[in-house]
């Protein structure tokens, strides 16, 4: 192995010399074995690794195994309860479930659906069968008792549904869940359902409602395994680094999901094992945590650990692996680097896009004189859909970067298999975040004052991109009627400038210069007098206020958010709502379910909480009927809670501020 520039804990810094970060980031990426890295990828597919069965049991036994046999040191399983019932704040423990079998026949002929042979094709947590049952299509008044109930489109699939059949004695159901695939789509239940359901595909269902017009009936049989077992997390460390300390760095990757599930996520497993590989050989001054968990609920009894139960102190920072290892042009989507939340200002969403960017280029061009990528690579805002919106969130203000892959046309699908992975971005992924782990876990003094001029480069390119054009301003986000107002674009300049501002004291802790943080401050404060100027009137004339201030909004719920717990706290009217929004844009009202949730901070009040949602997310659903029915409806269940009127204050983003120095006080920051 290479010592792809990284030191001795008393040694120069790890981005010293001329090549600095660049230099680095190569070592790393040639160090990464993306051969092996596939081999876990192909292993782990093997396996149904539901959150609580047999599957994911022997998943996290085997990348046990593998973390220690690459270097990493105090590696455990954590077997947590998995039976529906154990909470960790508003997160609520799997069920204990494994499938073995199942298939749907008619008239005795060979089945029609066979799990495992047709992966996903069975919905998980559904509850075993044997016998025959009658057909019955949704929209259809009157169904037999013990129906199986043919639906059409996953987006008929609702409480509403669901409540029909409960109450009409229905068996099961079959769905057609992807009309874009010749493959069946996951479908999931919820826990101790008396229902058994089937994903199938287009040309399934019409199968089955064919049999339905001919009166036939279909042979059903599941056969699952509901003895109790735990839900397994996978922990680990570097070897090297003092542990009292703290560790520098979390990187992580939910271990869960059906067969195969190979970029989701097995490829960020894969990926975050091959880190550990490098990272394992490196000498680092602070060391590198890895966790392998059951999505969302796995990390939350990890992190409950941390916080209320005091086993292990939080990282500084942290990067999550999932859906890293796509095929970009057969899956559809680029690299994607999901940043931290504004509100949590800190050098992490600097440093991995620095480390992104240094990466080898893919080729030469033609005359060799200049780098070409043959891939493709976004930034977006902070969405949380994944593990580190847990560490994320403003209860526990870990800063957490995200690497994934969106779109994907396989995502949730049996046809998600080891032939969508490339081995080449599955590299590039470990690379990207085994370097920004190695810099975080290995910087010193002047490391850090490179990585303050690093975030004042990086900071000023977010704040230009909200220049209006020469052709005029830019197109307005998703939602919107038109683009967006320049009392908008001035407030996003300045909450991007108080970002970079208060991130370069998160580099005070590695031994930044205060001289240096000093200095790039006062750059950043003169970049902002200078953009601000490219509108018509001075900032202070366009900076939005906001005057008359309801009561304050804060938080009542426990520990990170939660949207499915608050769904399920909702209204039945709330619910119905919130599912039918859900069902037609789950990205972007999930997005900004999310914004307005972790906008609410104690201080601001409905329409400021709408307003930071907006800024932070970079789309205009969080805005006007959207966001003002989705706070009555997380006030309907006890979720947020009215505090005393508050009095006149800025907007998000326009506070006073102390120019030029770094650190000052700013609404949010790290609890």
């Amino acid at each position: 192995m290479s010592d792809s520039g990284l030191s001795a804990p008393n040694g120069p810094g790890v981005l010293s010399g001329p090549s600095g970060l660049s230099g680095l980031v190569g070592g790393v990426f040639q160090d990464i074995d993306a051969d092996e890295a596939m081999g876990w990828v192909a292993r782990l597919a093997e396996w149904d690794r539901y959150q609580g069965s047999a599957g994911i049991a022997r998943a996290a036994d085997f990348v046990a195994g593998e973390a220690e046999r690459v270097g990493l040191t105090d590696v455990e399983v954590l077997n947590l309860p998995a039976d529906g019932r154990t909470t960790w704040w508003t997160y609520t423990a799997p069920h204990s479930w494994t499938p073995r079998a199942a298939h749907l026949s008619l008239n005795g002929c060979p089945a029609l659906v066979s799990y495992p042979a047709q992966s996903s094709s069975l919905a998980a947590g559904s509850a075993a069968v044997d016998g025959e049952a009658p057909l019955a299509v949704s929209g259809e008044p009157g169904w037999p008792p013990g129906a199986l109930v043919l639906v059409p489109s996953a987006a008929d699939l609702g409480p509403g549904l669901f409540g029909r059949m409960e109450a009409e004695k229905a068996a099961g159901f079959c769905v057609m869940t992807r009309p874009d695939l010749d493959d069946a789509g996951r479908v999931e239940l919820p826990g101790e359902t008396p229902l058994f359901g089937f994903s199938v595909t287009p040309g399934q269902l019409d199968e089955l409602l064919r049999a339905h017009r001919r009166g036939e009936r279909a042979r059903v049989v599941v056969d699952v395994d509901d003895r109790p077992r735990r839900m397994p997390v996978v922990v680990a460390r570097t070897p090297s680094g003092a542990a009292d300390e703290g560790d520098a760095c979390l990187l992580g990757a939910h271990l869960c999901h059906p067969a195969p599930g190979a970029n989701d996520n097995a490829s960020g497993v894969a990926a975050a094992l091959a880190a550990g590989r490098v990272l394992a050989g490196r000498r680092l001054r602070r060391p590198v945590r890895f966790v392998w968990a059951p999505e969302f609920v796995g990390l939350a009894a990890y992190v409950h650990q941390a916080v209320v139960e005091g086993v292990r102190p939080l990282p500084a920072m942290a990067v999550n692996l999932d859906m890293v290892g796509e095929d970009q042009r057969r899956c559809g989507g680029p690299l994607i680097v999901e940043y931290s939340p504004e509100y949590l200002p800190h050098y992490a969403n600097a440093l991995v896009e620095a480390c992104v960017r240094a990466l080898p280029p893919a080729a030469r061009s033609y005359s060799g004189a200049v780098g070409c990528d043959t891939w493709a690579w976004r930034t977006t805002p902070f969405v949380g859909a994944s593990d580190h919106a847990i560490l994320a969130d403003r209860a526990i203000g870990c800063p957490a970067v995200q690497l994934g892959h969106w779109p994907d046309r396989f995502n949730h699908s049996g046809a998600d298999t080891l032939d969508k992975v490339d081995p080449g971005e599955l590299r590039r992924s470990a690379a990207i975040a085994a370097s920004a782990a190695a810099v975080a876990a290995t910087a010193d003094g002047p490391d850090a004052d490179r990585m303050a001029r690093l975030l004042t480069q990086w900071t000023a390119r977010r704040m230009s991109a909200c220049l209006p054009s020469a052709d005029g301003p830019p197109p307005g986000p998703p939602g919107a009627d038109g683009p967006p107002s320049e009392e908008l674009a001035v407030a996003r300049l300045t909450r991007r400038w108080h970002y970079g501002r208060d991130a370069l004291s998160t580099l005070r802790p590695l031994g930044a210069s205060p001289g240096v943080l000093d200095r790039q401050a006062d750059v950043l404060v003169g970049l902002h007098r200078t953009l601000s100027s490219a509108w018509d009137e001075a900032p202070a004339d366009r900076r939005p206020h906001h005057h008359q201030r309801g009561p304050a909004l804060r938080r009542h719920w426990p520990g990170p958010f939660n949207l499915r717990a608050l769904t399920g706290a909702m209204t039945d009217k709330d619910r119905r709502w919130f599912l039918g929004e859900l069902t037609a844009d789950r990205g972007g009202c999930y997005a900004a379910a999310m914004a307005l949730a972790q906008s609410v901070d104690g201080s601001a009040d409905a329409a400021a909480v709408i307003r930071v949602a907006e800024l932070d997310s970079g789309i205009r659903p969080a805005t006007a009927d959207f966001g003002e029915r989705f706070l009555a409806a997380m006030a309907a269940a006890g979720w947020i809670e009215e505090t005393a009127a508050a009095g006149a204050a800025p907007a998000p983003g326009t506070d006073d501020v102390t120019p030029g120095r770094a650190g000052a006080v700013h609404e949010g920051g790290r609890t």
